[in-house]
């Protein structure tokens, strides 16, 4: 059995469903509701724009400056145009970088 499909983070479009991909944390906004849980912008070498991320469960917490490699849904807001990639129950993010 093979997970989701690796999509790098500049590919990110909204329609690729489940994916995997990897990015660095370089912005957490602050979310005045209890959802999304956090909103965060990723990068990496494959972005010219940051892209949004929002997690939805209780049990991720993404942290400024530290690189993930991530499991959620290539989706988007209409509200705001945006392309995001969403944490959600079944979605995961597991520490590959941290700063010293």
């Amino acid at each position: 059995m093979s997970g989701p499909p690796f999509v790098e983070l500049g590919d990110l479009d909204g329609t690729n469903g489940w994916v995997t991909t990897k990015g660095f944390v370089n912005w957490v906004e602050d979310v005045a509701s209890h959802q999304p849980r956090q909103r965060v912008r990723l990068s990496d070498d494959t972005t010219r724009e940051p892209v949004v991320c929002t997690v939805w469960t209780a049990d991720i917490e993404l942290e400024k400056g530290v690189g993930y490699y991530l499991g959620g849904v290539d989706g988007t807001y209409e509200k705001r145009e945006e392309i995001q990639l969403k944490l959600v129950e079944k979605s995961w993010a597991n520490e590959f970088w941290r700063p010293e």
